[in-house]
């Protein structure tokens, strides 16, 4: 297209029809149909003036050159009501002077309004000319991602014509934006006159937009004067806007430049509804607005309100709403118990310290005065009650400034929002203006700030922490990030490979330890898995602070196209140990609530008991290792094109190369070699030179390396950095990393002839039987609790995975079973030759023969630990957690 573009930018308008037709062209059009457009035989309606490039597709497009210096939309406005364009179902309208475009969509109703060398950049505008229509992501509310684009379009262009690229430029248009927020809302929710800011606009600005800037500096300096007598001296059409303050318009800030493309935006803008817009949205919003390639994803950064109401309602919502339903069944005193409820309201701190744009502390808000509201009707004398709840009662920091100024001005709206809703149940009005400052949202860092010094804590507060601080895992921190966590775990022994939501939490338990605040947070799933559980959720306990309610792992719905790519956990934390406390899961996508007397930091009933890496098995098993290290450089691995090509030339070191199984080879197929010179001789060395060559690339590899203990290694440069390969026999193969989308993590019986990379891990000397064990549900099941993550998959090792898992008692009998149903399953993989094992065990093309065969193998395995089937996975790991106390409580008994 940018070829098509330069082609055409100096071309004459309306001179021919080339531009058009290699435009369509680009979008598949059909060479058919391209014939009868140039030949003028498909113009629907038989267009005007073909002869001058004009062009109008039935059910598609109407293509129009003008002359240069034409007001594009002046034109759009004339030409959008012609009939033939609804006779013929025309899609787009396309204006151009080949400086400058003007479209539109007639059925999505969006314009685009670019210059004509940028229209690259805009091809996904017209993708349903190809047949493919545009996904237009929706948070809950589709006017929500309406306005985020519209709002969009204005700032692409008020930063392209006022040339903003500087940082403290574009924070002056952010603000400026959450101004012009401001006002869209308010006079479409009687803040201000019924459509008084758009008529301000439509009616006292220039077309060309040159005096908006100075219209603007007026109305916001009134917005930001309480002097009666300044407004007597203002026109009317400014004065008749309200005092606002609130620090809102304080600031005397530059305003931008406009030009008539910009004017008409914000007029867009100005036009929608915005009182259908909820507030809790318009910081996710502004995320969307200021970055383009976040601007279609606008659900990834949006907490959805069924999300924020998992934190909050088991927090304090549910409890409070029982109280209320308590005193409503009273037959004496109710009245006093709703005063006394009413004042707790009044004084409850609720504290997002990682608020972003505040959409927790804005649903919490409106959560809260929607019970007051209840409560007020249930009280003769409501007819002269106002609000208690107060927005200094809402506690926030956000290391983004932008985000606290927008978190203010949302929090504003919500209030307001409320005043109307008691207004609308009760007949109370309660006015917004003027707006009072907030300053209980602070922008800093959160982890090096003191909490107590933003949300006071006496011991004796109704506090509440909220969130859904950052996740960030060990392999995606930036530097600041991780010398945050080193401020915040001083003291920890190991602490690095806890994802950055970690600090949160345990700043969290600091700040709660010994008080009656709560906490709630949203996290990865990961920090209750594996080894993580380890690092963190032991000193938790140590703290003598408890998991009071737990949300198991759930993918973080939030109406993004990738969804599915987020599993999350919401723990609960609190000082006061809860006789009852409860474990809410997913089963087939409805959500079931359990009331257990503990949860454990793996969010299931049990002990507060942590499961550590150990270097030796929990019970007599056979030992688990790591498989072969090269630490080569590359040297001496061979792919078969090398290994071929080194045989040509030296056939006697076909002694000495083995084939090599990494995890990729082990589970995608393809062939891999290596040079594998245990017990080689120097006389049989020295008749290899190409070998000898690869040695010394190894040597000095190693010797090049920082690490003293590779520069060792540089004295057996012909051997594997680390060697644990068995010397005769079979073993079984367990990829260190598995996709979490597979029920069984693929393994497999390899000959002790084929070596195997450090990218799996080995259990040499293995019977039928341990691979009947290893591949059965349970223990992959006790693998999906208790492993790392790495990225999207499982990291299986055997110290944290295998030599903590709780092999069953069994009888020689028993084993001999398990071991036939276990050569059962071979034998169905073998039936299937064509299909690598990642083809075999991902879940949507895994062969029903080899499903049925572990299924029958999973039950047998089972019936090793009890003669009742399990329910689910939760109640199988819950069992083996028990035989893991039973094991370690045996095993200190015995001085081990």
């Amino acid at each position: 297209m940018h070829k098509i573009l330069a082609q055409h930018s100096t071309a004459q308008p309306a001179k021919s029809i080339g531009f058009c037709l290699a435009f369509l062209k680009l979008f598949d059009t059909p060479k058919s149909t391209l014939t009868r457009l140039q030949n003028n035989t498909a113009n629907a309606n038989k267009a005007p003036n073909p002869e001058l490039g004009e062009i109008a597709l039935a059910q598609s497009i109407y293509f129009k050159p003008v002359a240069f210096g034409t007001d594009l939309f002046e034109f759009f406005q004339a030409v959008k009501t012609q009939s033939f364009l609804k006779t013929h179902q025309i899609r787009f309208i396309f204006l151009t002077d080949y400086q400058n475009i003007y479209a539109y969509d007639f059925k999505t109703q969006e314009s685009l309004d670019v210059s004509f060398l940028d229209l690259a950049k805009y091809y996904d505008f017209f993708l349903p000319l190809a047949g493919i229509e545009k996904y237009i992501e929706t948070a809950e509310n589709p006017a929500d991602v309406k306005a985020a684009y519209t709002m969009g379009k204005l700032f692409d262009q008020l930063k392209k014509y006022n040339q903003f690229e500087q940082q403290t430029d574009l924070h002056l248009l952010n603000v400026f934006l959450t101004r012009l927020l401001f006002c869209f809302f308010a006079e479409d929710t009687a803040i201000f006159p019924k459509n008084a800011f758009t008529a301000l606009l439509e009616n006292h600005s220039t077309k060309d937009g040159k005096n908006v800037k100075s219209l603007l500096t007026e109305l916001f300096r009134c917005l930001n004067t309480p002097d009666e007598q300044y407004r007597q001296k203002q026109p009317r059409f400014i004065a008749q806007f309200p005092y606002v303050n609130g620090n809102l318009f304080a600031e005397d800030l530059a305003i931008p430049e406009f030009d008539n493309r910009a004017r008409r935006l914000m007029l867009d803008c100005a036009a929608m509804n915005w009182a259908e817009i909820n507030p809790d949205i318009f910081g996710s919003m502004f995320q969307s607005v200021t970055d383009p390639q976040k601007r279609s994803q606008l659900g990834q950064h949006y907490t959805s309100v069924p999300n924020i109401m998992k934190v909050i309602e088991p927090l304090f919502l549910n409890p409070l709403k029982q109280e209320f339903d308590a005193i409503k069944m009273l037959k004496q005193g109710q009245e006093k118990r709703l005063q006394e409820l009413l004042m707790r309201l009044s004084t409850i701190k609720i504290f997002d310290p990682a608020c972003g744009s505040g959409n927790f502390l804005i649903i919490a808000y409106q959560e809260l005065r929607k019970l007051e509201v209840d409560i007020f009707k249930e009280l003769a004398q409501s007819q002269s009650m106002f609000s208690g709840i107060s927005l200094d009662q809402f506690y926030g920091i956000e290391i983004d400034d932008f985000a606290i100024e927008t978190a203010r001005l949302s929090m504003y709206l919500a209030e307001h929002k409320m005043n109307q809703h008691l207004e609308k149940e009760l007949g109370i009005h309660q006015p917004t203006l003027p707006l009072v400052h907030n300053s209980s949202l602070v922008a800093g860092n959160s982890l090096r700030l003191n909490w107590h010094e933003i949300c006071p804590n006496n011991g004796t507060d109704e506090i509440y922490i909220i969130g859904n601080p950052p996740f960030g895992g060990s392999g995606n921190r930036s530097d600041e990030q991780t010398k945050d966590m080193e401020i915040v775990f001083q003291g920890f022994r190991k602490f690095k490979f806890l994802d950055y939501v970690a600090c949160w939490f345990w700043k969290g338990t600091q700040y709660i330890k010994g008080t009656q605040a709560k906490l709630a947070l949203v996290s990865t799933n990961s920090l209750c898995q594996g080894e993580q559980v380890a690092m963190l959720w032991k000193y938790v306990f140590e703290e003598q602070v408890f998991i009071h309610f737990a949300y198991q792992s759930f993918p973080w719905a939030n109406n993004a196209r990738d969804k599915a790519a987020v599993h999350v956990v919401i723990v609960g934390l609190s000082a006061q140990e809860e006789k009852h406390k409860t474990i809410y899961k997913l089963t087939d996508k409805q959500w079931f609530s359990q009331t257990v007397g503990n949860i454990s930091p793996y969010l299931m009933e049990g002990s507060n008991i942590v499961i550590e890496s150990r270097e030796n098995p929990v019970g007599n098993i056979l030992e688990m290792v790591y498989g072969n290290k090269p630490a080569d450089g590359g040297f001496l691995l061979l792919s078969t094109e090398e290994k071929d090509t080194l045989l040509y030339s030296e056939p006697k070191a076909e002694k000495w190369i083995r084939k090599l199984l990494g995890a990729d080879e082990f589970l995608n197929g393809g062939e891999r070699y290596c040079l594998w010179l245990v017990n080689i001789t120097e006389d049989e060395l020295s008749q290899m030179p190409l070998v000898q060559k690869r040695i010394e690339g190894v040597r000095q590899m190693r010797l090049a390396s920082r690490k003293a203990a590779t520069v060792r290694l540089a004295s057996t440069p012909h051997l594997f950095a680390e060697i644990r390969q068995p010397n005769e026999g079979n073993y079984i193969l367990v990829p260190r990393v598995s996709s979490a989308e597979r029920r069984y993590i693929p393994m497999n019986i390899i000959s002790s002839d084929v070596i195997s990379s450090d990218a799996n891990t080995l259990l040499p000397n293995a019977t039928m039987y341990e691979f009947g064990v290893l591949n059965s549900l349970i223990h992959n099941d006790w693998m999906r609790t208790v492993a790392g993550r790495l990225g999207m998959g499982y990291r299986y090792s055997n110290t944290i995975v295998y030599n903590t898992f709780p092999f069953p008692n069994a009888s020689e009998s028993q084993k001999a079973h398990i071991a036939e149903l276990a050569e059962e399953v071979l034998l169905v993989r073998s039936d299937f030759p064509e299909m690598t094992l990642a083809q075999m065990y991902n879940p949507e093309t895994m062969p029903a023969e080899l499903k049925a065969a572990h299924e029958t193998l999973d039950r047998a395995v089972e019936k090793l630990y009890r003669e009742k089937p399990f329910a689910d996975a939760a109640e199988r790991v819950e069992f083996l957690f028990g035989l893991y106390e039973k094991l370690i409580r045996a095993e200190k008994q015995a001085g081990r």
